[in-house]
């Protein structure tokens, strides 16, 4: 894979999980996924590392945390070698105990945590509340650092503002970001699982409301990834690629070394790059081509300065999909201009 620049490695350490989400990409539960071997993730490191230039490892699942002494081995290795990574890991928190979190800590790396919504509808979206609920206070007691994705479903897109609310108290929470539901796995034929166009505007237009209301009492005001996406390509007054995908600059890596643009074309031959002893290029910008901008923007404020939308999001959400995400920055994009954070 020579000549392209890759900016963003992302280590899918195993696809075991210890939860059972509604809408799990992977379409059922696996308790008894594969750990990356070291050997794997060096390949898929050096690969990277061999540019040069910095770049961003995302150490993911599954539940990467079920990976056990995978994890500190990788981290080790990468500061070892004094690679000029960024690290981050994305976990539902459940394993996430007080040694977990220093050892991160002390490897300096950013973390990640999937949260619905409040404790009642973590319990029923992903199950496990009670554990993820406690991680984030031992985060809070260590001062360790923690933004939340959260998935937006039918089942979460009324208690957006209380996600805020359940966030609050906690200090050391930095930043929410929202994923629209993605069509595939559990949720490909689960079409009632996502809202209307009508429930997402109502649903987020309450978070933002809370969301603004809030930050005035918080020492450092949390942020809103969508909303500060929306902000730089307004105020740039152009369309920005939407991620590192787009750009043909990202890998995903499974546990037995198969390549993808993104952990959400895992498994889906339509985005294979091969594998780490056979890698192919002729598909690293196939998700380039997928865009939300169409003759449909005509019109829009947003128009030519859009952020965009997730292109893996766009193939497996269809029309629908579309709809939704254009909703979602309409709806930001009208309370920053109420707020006066855009001129018009």
């Amino acid at each position: 894979m020579s000549g392209r620049a890759y900016t963003n490695l992302m280590l899918m350490v195993t696809s075991s999980c210890n939860l059972s989400c509604a809408y799990c990409y992977e379409g059922s539960v696996h308790a008894e996924g594969g750990v990356m071997s070291m050997g794997t993730a060096l390949k898929a490191l050096h690969m990277v590392a061999v540019q040069g230039k910095p770049f961003h490892v995302q150490i993911t699942g599954g539940e990467p945390l079920l990976a056990g002494e995978r994890i500190p081995e990788i981290l080790e290795c990468i500061r070892r070698n004094k690679w000029p990574a960024a690290i981050s890991l994305q976990t539902n928190g459940v394993l996430l105990d007080r040694r977990t979190v220093l050892m991160l800590k002390r490897y300096g790396v950013g973390i990640g945590v999937s949260l619905d919504g409040p404790p009642r509808v973590q319990e029923k979206a992903r199950g496990g509340s009670g554990a993820t609920f406690r991680a984030l206070r031992v985060l809070e007691e260590e001062q360790v650092p923690f933004r939340v994705t959260t998935v937006i479903t039918a089942m979460n897109v009324s208690e957006l503002g209380g996600l805020v609310m359940a966030l609050h108290p906690f200090l050391t929470s930095c930043g929410i970001g929202f994923d629209m539901l993605s069509q595939k796995g559990a949720a490909i034929d689960a079409s009632s699982m996502l809202p209307d166009a009508g429930e997402l505007k109502r649903g987020v237009s309450d978070f933002l409301e809370v969301f603004h209301a809030l930050n005035r009492s918080r020492r450092k005001p949390l942020e809103f990834r969508e909303k500060n996406q929306l902000l730089r390509s307004v105020r740039s007054n152009k369309a920005s690629f939407f991620c590192s995908a787009c750009r043909g600059e990202s890998l995903a890596v499974t546990p037995e070394g198969s390549l993808y643009p993104c952990t959400q074309a895992i498994d889906d031959p339509s985005f294979s790059l091969g594998t780490l002893d056979v890698p192919l290029i002729a598909n690293a910008r196939a998700l380039s081509a997928l865009t939300l901008f169409s003759d449909r923007c005509n019109g829009c404020p947003l128009n030519g300065k859009c952020p965009g939308e997730c292109p893996t999001r766009l193939y497996y959400g269809g029309t629908a999909g579309r709809e939704l995400a254009c909703t979602l920055y309409r709806t930001i994009y009208d309370h920053c201009v109420q707020q006066g954070e855009i001129a018009v």
